[in-house]
C-alpha cells in the first residue's frame, strides 16, 4: 500500500488498518473471532478490537497491536489465504511497529506545537530586547558578501545609439555619444530560478519565514542572484552575515541574536553546514530550525549557496548502522533547493547580442563563453585557467598543492606552512634544481595578480578590521580554479609532501576530513587513521567515532572503548554509547556496560532501552529497572510507556500505573492520555475516563478532545460522541473527519460477538 500524495501517515495508518479488518472479516474471521483476538492481545476487549479494525481508533499500545497482528498472521496461515503482494505487509508485525511509531511521533509534534504556541508569548519580550545582529540591506557592498568581481575586459560593440569603441585590434573609431559608464557590478539578467527565489522573497515581506537554498556548480551566479532578490526588500530589513572568527563559530554565537525581519546570509553554506568537525554543523542547523519555527521572531529569511556535491553530502541518507551526522541537515533543507544552472539558455544570449542588456561586458562574455558559461566568463574563469595552464613551474606547484589540499579537506583558509611544504612535491628534479632561493615568494606573487579585474587565482586573505588575525599568513584559492581541480586532478597521485604537510600544518578542524580522503586513497591506510586520531584529540566527535571503529576492527579494544566514549559527548552519535556498552559487555564489565548502555539510551537510543531491562531482569532487578525506566519515560520523548507499564506490572506496583500515566497526561506527555484511558476502560471505568478527558480537552490538551470521542462512542453514546469528533476534526485529526462520515451517514458498526 503505497501512501498517495499529500497523505499524512495518520491517513496511510488508518486506511492499513481498515483494510487489515476487511482481510479478517471476509477470510479470517471464522478461523479467529474478535473475541478471541482480544483474549490472545491480552487486555483490549472485543469492541475495541473492532474499532481498531475498522479504522475507527488508534491502538495506543503498540505491543498490543502487534499480538492482533501477529495473531492474523498466524490465522492467514493455517487458513492457507496469502494476500496480494501488494498488501503483504499488512501481516507484517515490524511494518505496524513503524507506521505506530511514526504516527505516534506526528500526534507527539502536534502536542508540541501546541505547547511552543503556549509558551511563545511568555518569551516575546525577552526576544524583542535582545539585540539583533545584521546590518540595513540598503548599507551594504555586494563584494562584501562575496558577490565576484566581473572582469574588466574591453567593449567592442556598435549599439543602436551609435557609439563604438576599442576594437580587438587596439584601433579606436569615433562616436557620436560618449557610451554609459561601467556599474560596478553588471545589469542583472532574469532567469527561472530567479523566479523561485523571488517567491520564497514575497512570502518573507508578507511575514512568512522561510529558506532557499540555491545550488549550482562555481560561479554559475549563486550570490548574485541572492544580492538581486533582497533588494526588493523594504526598509526594515537587516542581512546577517555570519563569517568572524570562522562560519559555523559566528553563526552558533549569535544566531540567538537574530530578529524579526532579517536575512541570514550563508554563502557557501557547506562551511557552516558541513564544516570537518563533525558536531558543529548539525549545531548550526539546529540553531538554523528553531530560529525558523520561532513564531515570536518571524519572519526570517534564510539565503544560502552550494555546489552540488555538498548538496548530495547534507541530504544523503546514512548507511545502516552508522551515525546519522545529517539528519538535522536533511529536515532543514528539505523542499529548500532552488537549481542554479551553470549555463545561459540560448533565449538569454539571444537577448544579449540584441543589446536588450545594455552593457558591453555581458556582451564581450556571451560571444566568447563556452556553452553558455556567461557568469563564469564574467568571474574570469577563463583568464583564471590561461593564467594556471601558463604558469611557470614554481606558481603551477603551488596552484596544484593549493587544489588537492582543497579538495582533499582543507578549509577555505590554506596556510602558508602548507603550501610551502607541500609545493615541492610537484615539482620534478630538473624543475626544482633551477629554482631560485625565492620561488616560494616569486610563485604567491604570480598566482596572487588580478586577472582583468577578478581575483587572483591564490590570494592571501586580509583580516577584516576586528576580525582575528591568523598566525600565519593564509591563502584562498579563487572557487573557479578550486573546482577544475576537483573535477580534473580526482585520479592524479598525491604527493607524499603534501599528506605529511597537511598533517603538520593543517587546521585541527580539517584533519578529520584529510583523514576520510587518505582512507580513499588505498595505499594510505596507514594514514587515515593517524589524521583521525589527531583529530579526535582535538575534540572532533565525528574523527573519534570513525578511529573507535578503526581500532575496534583492530582489535583494539581498550583504546577503541575511550574514543567511543568521547565521541558518545557529541549530540549525534547515541550510538557511540551503544558500542562503548557493547564493548564493556564484551569486557565483562557488565554494570558499567548496564551503566552505558542508560547513557546511550537517555540519549535516544531506543534498543539501548531493551538491552538495559533484559540485564537488569536478568540480575532480578525488576523493580530498579521498573524506576529507571518511570525516570526515563518522564524525562525524554522516548516511546517506553509500553514498556514501563509491562514493568511495573512485573514489580507489583501496577495499582502506582494509572496514576502515574494521568501525571504525565497533565504535564502533556504525548501518548500518556491514550493508555491511562484504555487502562481505565480495561478496568470498566470508562465514564471516569470520559469525565478526565473532557477536562484535559477543555483545558486546551491537543488530542483529549480524539479520545473523549472514543471512548463515549465505545459506550454507545453516539450523539455525544459525534459532539466531540466535530471537535477533534476541527483540530485537523483525519480519523475524526472518518469517524463523523461513518456515524453521520451509517449505522455504527456492530463488532461486538
Amino acid at each position: 500500500m503505497n501512501s498517495a500524495v499529500g497523505e499524512s501517515s495518520e491517513d496511510v495508518f488508518f486506511a492499513a488498518l481498515k483494510r487489515l479488518g476487511a482481510i479478517h472479516g471476509e477470510y479470517l474471521t471464522r478461523r479467529i473471532s474478535l473475541r478471541a483476538l482480544a483474549r490472545g492481545a491480552g487486555g483490549p476487549v472485543a469492541t475495541t478490537i473492532g474499532a481498531w479494525l475498522g479504522g475507527h481508533r488508534f491502538p495506543q499500545q503498540v505491543d498490543t497491536l502487534v499480538k492482533v497482528v501477529e495473531q492474523l498472521h498466524a490465522a492467514a496461515l493455517a487458513e492457507g489465504f496469502e494476500p496480494a503482494p501488494s498488501e503483504a505487509h499488512l501481516l507484517n508485525s515490524l511494518w505496524w511497529r513503524d507506521q505506530h511509531t511514526a504516527v505516534a511521533q506526528q500526534r507527539a509534534e502536534s502536542v508540541r506545537i501546541g505547547v511552543q504556541q503556549a509558551q511563545a508569548e511568555a518569551v516575546l519580550n525577552s526576544h524583542r530586547s535582545a539585540a539583533t545582529v545584521g546590518r540595513p540591506i540598503s548599507q551594504l557592498d555586494p563584494f562584501d558578501l562575496e558577490v565576484h568581481h566581473s572582469v574588466d575586459v574591453i567593449p567592442t560593440h556598435r549599439f543602436a545609439d551609435g557609439w563604438t569603441v576599442q576594437d580587438d585590434t587596439g584601433l579606436t573609431t569615433s562616436r557620436s555619444t560618449d557610451p554609459p559608464a561601467l556599474s560596478a557590478l553588471t545589469p542583472y539578467m532574469m532567469r527561472a530560478h530567479d523566479r523561485l527565489l523571488r517567491d520564497v522573497v514575497r512570502r518573507a515581506e508578507a511575514g512568512q519565514s522561510g529558506m532557499a537554498m540555491l545550488v549550482g556548480s562555481s560561479s554559475c551566479g549563486k550570490t548574485r542572484a541572492c544580492w538581486e532578490a533582497v533588494q526588493s526588500l523594504a526598509d526594515g530589513w537587516k542581512l546577517w552575515h555570519p563569517f568572524d572568527p570562522t562560519r559555523p563559530e559566528a553563526a552558533l554565537a549569535d544566531i540567538q541574536n537574530v530578529g524579526p525581519r532579517t536575512v541570514v546570509w550563508l554563502n557557501e553554506a557547506q562551511h557552516y553546514l558541513l564544516p570537518s568537525t563533525g558536531s558543529l554543523g548539525e549545531r548550526v542547523v539546529a540553531g538554523l530550525r528553531a530560529l525558523l519555527q520561532d513564531q515570536t521572531r518571524r519572519p526570517i529569511l534564510v539565503l544560502g549557496t552550494v555546489w552540488p556535491e555538498y548538496w548530495a553530502m547534507l541530504t544523503a541518507l546514512p548507511r545502516a548502522g552508522t551515525p546519522d551526522l545529517h539528519e538535522q541537515a536533511r529536515k532543514l533543507l528539505a523542499g529548500t533547493n532552488v537549481s542554479v544552472p551553470s549555463s545561459f539558455s540560448a533565449a538569454d544570449l539571444a537577448a544579449i547580442r540584441r543589446g536588450e542588456v545594455r552593457d558591453p561586458r555581458l556582451l564581450y562574455a556571451a560571444q566568447r563563453a563556452a556553452d553558455g558559461q556567461v557568469t563564469q566568463y564574467l568571474a574570469g574563469a577563463p583568464v583564471l585557467l590561461e593564467r594556471y595552464h601558463n604558469a611557470p613551474p614554481n606558481a603551477r606547484a603551488v596552484l596544484e598543492a593549493a587544489m588537492d589540499a582543497r579538495r582533499l579537506g582543507n578549509g577555505l583558509a590554506i596556510p602558508h606552512l602548507l603550501l610551502a611544504a607541500a609545493a615541492p612535491g610537484y615539482l620534478t628534479d630538473q624543475e626544482w634544481d633551477q629554482n631560485s632561493d625565492d620561488w616560494f615568494e616569486e610563485a604567491l606573487a604570480y598566482t596572487s595578480q588580478p586577472c582583468h579585474g577578478a581575483r587572483g587565482a591564490l590570494t592571501r586573505i586580509k583580516p577584516r578590521p576586528g576580525q582575528e588575525v591568523f598566525e600565519t599568513p593564509q591563502y584562498r584559492l579563487a572557487d573557479y580554479l578550486e573546482q577544475h581541480g576537483r573535477d580534473r586532478r580526482v585520479n592524479r597521485s598525491v604527493p607524499t609532501d603534501l599528506w605529511e604537510a597537511a598533517y603538520v600544518h593543517a587546521h585541527n578542524e580539517d584533519q578529520f576530513a584529510f583523514g576520510r580522503s587518505a582512507r580513499a586513497e588505498r595505499h594510505k591506510s596507514v594514514d587515515h587513521l593517524r589524521f583521525v586520531l589527531k583529530a579526535a584529540e582535538a575534540g572532533d566527535h565525528a574523527a573519534a567515532w570513525e578511529a573507535a571503529e578503526e581500532l575496534n576492527k583492530l582489535g583494539r579494544h581498550t583504546h577503541a572503548l575511550a574514543l567511543y566514549q568521547r565521541a558518545a559527548s557529541g549530540a549525534a552519535f547515541a550510538v557511540a554509547r551503544r558500542k562503548a556498552a557493547g564493548l564493556l559487555q564484551k569486557l565483562g564489565r557488565t554494570d558499567e556496560a548496564v551503566d552505558e548502555y542508560k547513557e546511550a539510551a537517555a540519549l535516544g537510543h531506543l534498543s539501548s532501552v531493551h538491552v538495559v531491562v533484559e540485564l537488569m531482569l536478568g540480575q532480578d532487578q525488576a523493580a530498579a529497572a521498573a524506576a529507571w525506566i518511570k525516570q526515563l519515560a518522564e524525562q525524554t520523548d522516548m516511546d517506553v510507556l509500553d514498556t514501563a507499564i509491562t514493568l511495573l506490572k512485573r514489580a507489583e506496583h501496577e495499582t502506582d500505573i494509572l496514576r502515574w500515566l494521568c501525571d504525565l497526561a497533565d504535564k502533556g506527555r504525548p501518548g500518556a492520555m491514550g493508555r491511562a484511558a484504555e487502562l481505565m476502560q480495561q478496568a470498566d471505568r470508562s465514564q471516569e475516563a470520559a469525565v478526565w478527558l473532557t477536562g484535559l480537552a477543555n483545558s486546551g490538551f491537543l488530542g483529549a478532545e480524539l479520545l473523549v470521542a472514543e471512548v463515549l462512542e465505545e459506550d454507545g453514546l453516539i450523539d455525544e460522541a459525534i459532539e466531540w469528533y466535530r471537535r477533534a476534526a476541527k483540530s485537523g485529526y483525519p480519523s475524526a473527519r472518518s469517524a463523523l462520515a461513518r456515524l453521520t451517514v451509517q449505522d455504527p458498526p456492530d463488532v461486538v460477538e
